[in-house]
């Protein structure tokens, strides 16, 4: 039987993983694809164009919570999208944020059956408390560009452990959604270190001037778009998408 990404019950209902009004909104290229890298150098798993569906959703879970992710953050979103300029306060950041870690684990579990990132357990967890998992963050940027549909979810596979060093896992998650760019950050780490520091290698860059964090909320107000906007006409994004590294050295 296959089985909701999400519950335990039965799955089979075709869905879309991209909202057919995000579609609508962002009039997305047709060959705009999404990503996943199962390794740091392996070619990534594509899937070309805006209809990018599945079958691993039980229709509870997609006319239930999925559905209430949706509405609570369409209006925000198109905004968003839409380059409108918008201060978020804590309930918007945290829709955002919410539906980025949703979108993340559908991505990253629709299309990967093995070496995956999220167990079942944190999908589970997730549906029941609508809480991200612990170690996880969610960044909004902008694009200058605004006819973009891409998801790319990166596996930070250890390449070089450290007996130090109590990170063992991390994926990082990125949308270029229109003028909207959001990246999720998941880590996890050793069962036998749940203390000390994590140390996570990330890519020099101007990440303050061109990212506002939402998850966690530590502002009850931000003001998105940030002071400078991500191109894809330079290396930005590129860097975007690899700026975070677990365990590899240097």
């Amino acid at each position: 039987m296959r089985v909701c990404l999400f519950c335990p019950n039965r799955a089979g209902t075709l869905e879309d993983i991209w909202p057919l009004w995000v579609i609508k909104s962002v009039g997305a290229d047709p060959v705009s694809p999404t990503e996943f890298w199962n390794t740091v150098n392996a070619p990534p798993l594509r899937w070309p164009g805006p209809k990018f569906t599945t079958k691993k959703f039980c229709r509870h879970c997609n006319n239930g919570w999925m559905s209430g992710l949706e509405s609570a953050v369409r209006r925000t979103m198109g905004g968003l999208i839409n380059d409108i300029a918008i201060e978020l306060d804590a309930e918007q950041q945290r829709a955002l944020a919410l539906w980025a870690v949703k979108t993340a684990m559908v991505i990253e579990g629709v299309k990967q059956a093995k070496n995956g990132f999220y167990t079942p357990q944190e999908r589970s967890a997730f549906r029941q408390t609508l809480v991200p998992p612990m170690q996880t963050a969610v960044w909004l940027g902008r694009c200058a560009q605004s006819n973009n549909l891409h998801g790319e979810a990166r596996k930070l596979h250890v390449s070089n452990p450290t007996a130090t060093n109590p990170l063992e896992d991390g994926c990082a998650t990125t949308f270029v959604i229109g003028r909207l760019v959001m990246q999720v950050l998941s880590v996890k780490r050793k069962p036998n270190a749940m203390h000390g520091s994590l140390r996570l290698r990330m890519r020099s860059g101007p990440w303050d001037k061109k990212l506002v964090q939402i998850w966690p909320v530590e502002n009850q107000r931000v003001a998105w778009p940030p002071p400078e906007s991500f191109s894809d006409l330079d290396d930005g994004l590129r860097d975007l998408r690899r700026r975070f590294a677990v365990g590899a050295s240097a």
